[in-house]
């Protein structure tokens, strides 16, 4: 008994030294050793935060955290999980879109980025039997209610049958700006590869230099096209926009570049998930078209910026959210 006793003691004695030696380890002094900085940068936020003017996390809401686009109505919205927490979900069988409010903020951009995580399977071509799901899906538009297109159209447009398994991202813009004859410019960002997973996309508009600078997670978008006398092989990253007719790809013809981006006709309206003609009602006076549908795939942590987000800001971007940070 005496031994038993003498086992049990000895023991209490060590766990005891053990627990205290435990304790003893830990730093209560000190601050926990943070994440390693990326760009200078500890979170996302921290990007270009001066002109960061809008940003929906979808985290199972519709709210945009620097409050200049409020009032975001859905129809049939849903999330699912995303790169941060929760993504907005479209649907290839239900529409599904939200409207809001738009301040100033948002319908005077000149230079401006757009920010966004994507993951979906390609578009489905009506192929003369057209319906939801099928066509051209939009994603996001700042709305003018008596034109055709919004002032700044994102979609992903009908796929490219030579090559299935590509994503054709088009931003397509109007600038009311006097003096600019070739009002409507564009650019596709074509995504080989990049079904059915998440891939970050920065969209961003230098007036100083009328460039399109496209970037696809965190570098230079590898194949730019969709613009005017675009190479058929596309552009590695940047795409020149002239307010006129440049005869080619190098500008034969002298035409002034496409400078100080001023949308007109807008009222205050924006709408993600689907083109502005495609709600019901629609926000425009067109109609419903058979080659265009909402968005399917999933959608997060949109952001809307006040300036072109340099490279190195693109970069850290890119790598801070990826880090979920």
């Amino acid at each position: 008994m005496k031994k038993n006793k003498s086992i049990f003691l000895l023991s209490f004695v060590l766990a005891s030294t053990v627990f205290v030696s435990c304790e003893d380890s830990i730093d209560k002094e000190n601050a926990p050793i943070p994440y390693e900085s990326i760009g200078g940068y500890d979170n996302s936020d921290e990007v270009a935060s001066t002109h960061l003017i809008s940003k929906f996390s979808f985290d199972g809401n519709l709210s945009d955290s620097k409050s200049n686009i409020t009032g975001v109505e859905g129809m049939n919205v849903a999330y699912a999980t995303g790169v941060k927490g929760n993504a907005y979900q479209g649907s290839s069988s239900v529409a599904r879109y939200a409207i809001g409010n738009a301040a100033s903020k948002i319908t005077s951009l000149n230079d401006y980025s757009i920010s966004f995580w994507m993951n979906t399977a390609n578009t489905v071509p009506d192929g003369g039997s057209p319906g939801q799901g099928k066509g051209a899906q939009g994603i996001f538009s700042i709305v003018r209610p008596t034109e055709f297109w919004g002032g700044i159209n994102l979609f992903l447009e009908n796929p490219d049958s030579a090559n299935p398994n590509r994503l054709r991202l088009k931003l397509g813009v109007e600038n009311g700006r006097a003096g600019v004859a070739w009002r409507g410019q564009s650019v596709i960002v074509n995504l080989d590869n990049s079904l059915n997973t998440w891939i970050h996309v920065v969209l961003a508009y230098d007036s100083k230099t009328s460039t399109m600078n496209c970037y696809t997670n965190g570098a230079p978008s590898a194949n730019v096209g969709g613009f005017p006398f675009a190479p058929a092989a596309g552009v590695v990253g940047t795409a020149i926009w002239y307010a006129d007719d440049p005869g080619t790809y190098n500008n034969a013809k002298n035409a002034p570049k496409y400078g100080a981006f001023q949308m007109t006709g807008t009222n205050g309206k924006v709408v993600f998930g689907t083109h502005q003609f495609e709600t019901t009602p629609p926000l425009n006076n067109g109609s419903q078209q058979d080659w265009a549908t909402s968005y399917a795939g999933l959608m997060d942590e949109f952001r809307i910026y006040d300036s072109a987000l340099a490279s190195n800001e693109v970069s850290a971007l890119y790598k801070l959210e990826k880090d979920k940070r």
